[in-house]
């Protein structure tokens, strides 16, 4: 008897072509009598050699397909074409590099619920610079948490690269939402209950994100400027202080010149206001990119995705 698809493993695959096999040999092993899976891997027009491998994946292992981008549209675009095509009770999102264990997916889905309709994986370090990424990750968590009025620490850097859904929610989700935007900004602003369940991060030296420490510092940027007003509100707040600080140098430093105070000190506080300013200059660009940004965004959202050559079976 064949089982209907319950879980669906989207996958977007770029750079990760000494993983892809491991990665579908322990997905696929999780499947049993109860629980049929389907594993979808969207290559992102890979330059590694990963696309002569996900050509013949379905021969190796039936329950995997492969969808091949007819060029690279990025993780985000290509995760959301892959949701698009699941058709499972679940869906899960995992990156291709194994970094996360593909054993604890059964962990996440456990864990969906009527009212938990998204269930994070969270893992307390990741790659080796762990303390320089938590600081970032934990700044980054926070800075979301005031755009959205919401205790959202634990997401950090990658968020949702490994997180559960139920299907027809995430699907609805992505259908109605620009492709181009972080999964995580989706879910944001959908205002469901994010559940947060810590798991394990694979240690193997052999296994490295295809995203460095500043590509993580862009991505976090870009879901902040996606954030959209709440955002803009909290630069306007930043703008306050700014202006506040500079305007009180000023006075200061008017003072000390018309008083003949030290030269020296006159000079720290004339730099000190100097800095404000630049601060202030640079969060008002970024105010004004978001703003534009977001008008962009509402523009792309009615973009449809487009089909993708799927490979032949042989």
């Amino acid at each position: 008897m064949t089982l209907a698809i319950s879980l669906s493993v989207v996958v977007p695959i770029y750079g990760c072509v000494g993983t892809i096999d491991e990665l579908c040999q322990r997905v696929v092993a999780l499947e049993n009598n109860e629980m049929a899976i389907e594993v979808i891997l969207v290559d992102d027009a890979s330059r590694d050699g990963g696309t002569e491998i996900l050509s013949t994946i379905n021969a190796r292992y039936p329950q995997c397909r492969a969808i091949l981008l007819p060029r690279n549209f990025g993780q985000h675009w290509a995760t959301s074409r892959g949701i698009l095509e699941s058709s499972g009770d679940c869906v899960v999102i995992m990156d291709c590099d194994l970094e996360n264990k593909p054993e604890d997916i059964l962990k996440l889905v456990s864990e969906l619920s009527v009212r938990d309709v998204c269930v994070l994986g969270s893992t307390s370090e990741r790659g080796k610079r762990a303390f320089v990424r938590q600081i970032f990750r934990r700044l980054y968590g926070k800075m979301l948490s005031r755009c959205y009025r919401n205790d959202l620490i634990e997401l950090g850097f990658n968020s949702f690269s490994f997180a559960a859904f139920d299907g027809q929610f995430i699907r609805q989700m992505v259908q109605n939402q620009s492709p181009y935007d972080p999964i995580s900004i989706k879910i944001l602003d959908s205002g469901v209950s994010i559940k947060v369940v810590p798991v394990e991060n694979s240690h193997s030296e052999n296994r490295r994100s295809t995203y460095s420490f500043f590509e993580n510092l862009l991505l976090a940027f870009k879901s902040l400027v996606l954030a959209g007003k709440g955002f803009q509100s909290l630069c306007v707040q930043g703008l306050i202080w700014i202006s506040a600080a500079l305007v009180a140098l000023i006075i200061t430093l008017v003072y000390l010149l018309l008083t003949n105070t030290s030269t020296l000190f006159s000079l720290i506080v004339g730099l000190a206001a100097l800095g404000l300013f630049t601060l202030g200059a640079g969060l008002v660009l970024v105010l004004l990119t978001s703003i534009i940004i977001g008008s962009i965004n509402q523009t792309q959202s009615a973009l449809v995705i487009p089909a993708a050559p799927e490979p032949k079976d042989d």
